[in-house]
């Protein structure tokens, strides 16, 4: 996806997409402003106006639905890259010689926990999504760890215990305090609440991120 442009590239699954011009299709269309963003990221900003996530300069948003996605706020605002691809969460490789994932890669997160859940086996898709965690807390050394998505959802204690888990024991072995893990707030209607401050955060003042 390319943000700033309102294109399309790939989209897995759907290669009749790569490259179409969606948002200014639909402005065409529809006569009104259209702005492009990922789920994740619109959910992201969401949590950033609003809520105790607002408060915090960085965090990360973890969607585990369909697919596994990210969004991630650093210095108070939703950070994209350069070419809209930061939060790519699920696809970090994680095992080498792993499943096949429908990025094209092997052993990425995204396959490994699906796999997990698809056995019945949340605990261990916890477990792997929280070493995917820890390492983007390495990484960035985010405030707080924020769960989303209807996976997620099916069974929150188990997500949030797991994940917890792998990051206090890393946290335990640097002698650092843990980062927290929670379940996002306002999950059933956060990705529309963001979408809509993609568009009315400039109009109030506040630069959408």
């Amino acid at each position: 996806l390319d943000h700033r442009r309102g294109v399309l590239h790939r989209v897995t699954g759907f290669p009749q997409w790569n490259g179409f011009p969606l948002r200014d299709v639909l402005a065409r269309r529809l006569s009104l402003p259209v702005v492009v963003d990922k789920d994740t990221n619109a959910a992201a900003l969401g949590l950033a106006v609003g809520g105790d996530a607002g408060a915090l300069a960085s965090f990360a948003y973890l969607h585990f639905g369909a697919g596994l996605g990210g969004g991630l706020v650093i210095g108070g605002a939703v950070h994209r890259g350069a070419r809209t691809g930061a939060g790519e969460f699920g696809h970090q490789v994680v095992q080498l010689d792993g499943p096949p994932c429908g990025c094209g890669n092997r052993g990425c997160v995204e396959a490994l926990c699906l796999a997990a859940v698809e056995r019945g086996d949340a605990a261990e898709a916890a477990r792997v999504l929280g070493t995917a965690a820890g390492n983007l807390v390495a990484l960035l050394d985010v405030d707080l760890v924020l769960l989303g998505g209807r996976t997620v959802a099916a069974a929150p204690e188990t997500f949030v215990r797991g994940v917890a888990a792998v990051l206090d024991e890393r946290a335990g072995r640097a002698g650092e305090d843990p980062v927290p893990v929670r379940i996002a707030p306002g999950e059933r209607g956060g990705v529309a609440e963001g979408a809509a401050q993609l568009l009315l955060a400039p109009l109030f003042g506040r630069a959408e991120g």
